[in-house]
């Protein structure tokens, strides 16, 4: 063992016992201290107290993410929680910021393809004036047409500084690939064309949709107690609507027919790769096989398959992952990774063969004691803070995962086996299905110089 781990190594120990001795981490004695109820207008609400420091994290959630955006109008949904807290009640913008400001009140919206999220943070000492606020932007939004117009300016100012990015082009190409006429097929953030026909009135009903009590879930970690939740709760929230909105749970995407390829031209150092196919949703009996061959095979960390492959063995990328997103309608699995121009066809084809071999060779023991030992003994790190108990307990109540989730889940990743890993990569990993895009110069065509400043046919000026 070189000095370098043995520090690391100790580090991360005294890292972790000063950690557990603070009091954050979520053991049994923390979660008996999990409350939670149903106010009268129908919102859900998840209490979990710690009286550790004088701070409270709100997490919402709600139906009304970009899935729900109408066919022509993307970007509703974003747009409707870029003006949640400009301004509410008797506090236009301006006074609105200026009042949260001053309690060091942090409170935005931020959206999903499901949902619209709400983040709020506050001293527990201001949290009347939080929730005071909260309830103003959510019952008394002002919605002012100055306001509206610098939103859309800010969003097409966005747009077009995002086509400069690789990235950005290339998850937004693979989307359509992915999931067709499915609505998770659309731009979260809208486009060029489709923002300019939303109006004023289109936010305000989205708004209106979307934040009422029987589709919310609140989850608060942090220096409260029930009696003093509940008291803001009705003094600030009461008036939500007790009437369910318009929007339901996305239909279950299906994988298309054929996989693509796609390039899209642009005069970048290095081309950007990214590859999928549509996955599963949380209630699916193959969740927890799947969370364990996505770390096994590029879930983060240098001893992934793809990482030694693609990175170790042939130096092709300094990165290399992959992930998916278990949305309410079936999300996406996905591989990303950065190359050279003239390797980016290897790297593909390395990226295949490892899919390939998941599929059809079954892992060591060795390898699935590696994985498992590694997502159970990492698994509290996704609890180390007020924050991520907000909003990991928010998800579980939106998903409805059961209050003994948190305790089963080790478990459950614990059972999983080296038949379960080659049974799910067959399901998922369809080679045949798999869609991808490369975004960068094509092998034949060299940079641009200051002699040639024409864009190429992908790229028609603007």
């Amino acid at each position: 063992m070189t000095a370098r781990r043995f520090f690391t190594g100790l580090w991360v120990a005294v890292f972790w016992l000063l950690w557990m001795a603070s009091g954050n981490a979520a053991t049994p004695r923390e979660r008996d201290k999990i409350q939670t109820w149903v106010e009268e207008n129908g919102l859900q609400v998840i209490l979990i107290e710690n009286h550790v420091n004088p701070m409270v994290e709100v997490r919402i959630l709600a139906r009304g993410g970009a899935a729900h955006d109408p066919v022509g109008r993307e970007g509703l949904a974003s747009l409707t929680a870029w003006m949640f807290n400009e301004g509410g009640g008797e506090f236009d913008s301006s006074a609105f910021q200026e009042r949260l400001h001053y309690y060091g009140i942090s409170m935005a919206a931020d959206v999903g393809s499901d949902t619209i999220e709400v983040h709020l943070t506050s001293l527990s000492e201001h949290l009347d004036e939080a929730f005071a606020r909260m309830g103003d932007a959510m019952l008394r939004p002002r919605f002012a047409q100055a306001d509206f117009e610098r939103a859309l300016r800010e969003r097409s100012a966005e747009l077009i500084k995002s086509e400069e990015d690789p990235s950005f082009r290339a998850s937004r190409a693979l989307m359509p690939m992915i999931f067709g006429n499915h609505p998770y097929a659309r731009p979260t953030t809208g486009t060029q064309e489709s923002i300019k026909r939303i109006e004023l009135a289109d936010i305000r009903l989205h708004h209106q949709s979307t934040f009422r009590a029987p589709g919310m879930v609140m989850a608060i970690a942090g220096d409260v107690t029930r009696d003093q939740i509940e008291a803001r709760l009705k003094r600030h929230l009461e008036k939500l609507s007790s009437e369910p909105g318009p929007f339901v749970p996305p239909p279950k995407a299906t994988p298309a027919e054929k996989g693509l390829e796609k390039h899209i031209e642009m005069d970048q150092p290095q081309t950007t790769v990214r590859m999928g196919v549509v996955a599963m949703d949380r209630e699916d009996p193959d969740f927890y096989a799947l969370t364990v061959m996505n770390q096994l095979l590029g879930g983060g960390g240098l001893t992934s398959r793809l990482n030694q492959v693609v990175r170790e063995e042939r130096g092709l990328a300094y990165g290399i992952f992959s992930g998916f997103s278990p949305l309410a309608g079936r999300g996406p699995f996905t591989i990303s990774t950065e190359t050279k121009t003239e390797s980016a066809r290897e790297a593909v084809a390395l990226i295949r063969s490892e899919l390939k071999r998941m599929m059809e060779e079954e892992i060591s023991e060795a390898e699935l004691g590696d994985v498992l030992r590694y997502l159970t003994g990492s698994f509290p790190l996704h609890l180390d803070g007020l924050d991520k108990l907000a909003e990991t307990w928010c998800r579980i109540g939106f998903y409805r995962r059961g209050l003994d989730y948190l305790d089963t889940w080790p478990d459950k990743i614990r059972a999983v086996t080296r038949a379960d890993i080659q049974r799910v990569a067959k399901r998922i990993l369809n080679l045949d299905r798999l869609q991808t895009v490369t975004v960068g110069r094509s092998s034949t065509n060299p940079p641009k110089t200051a002699a040639d400043p024409s864009p190429s046919p992908a790229d028609p000026p603007r």
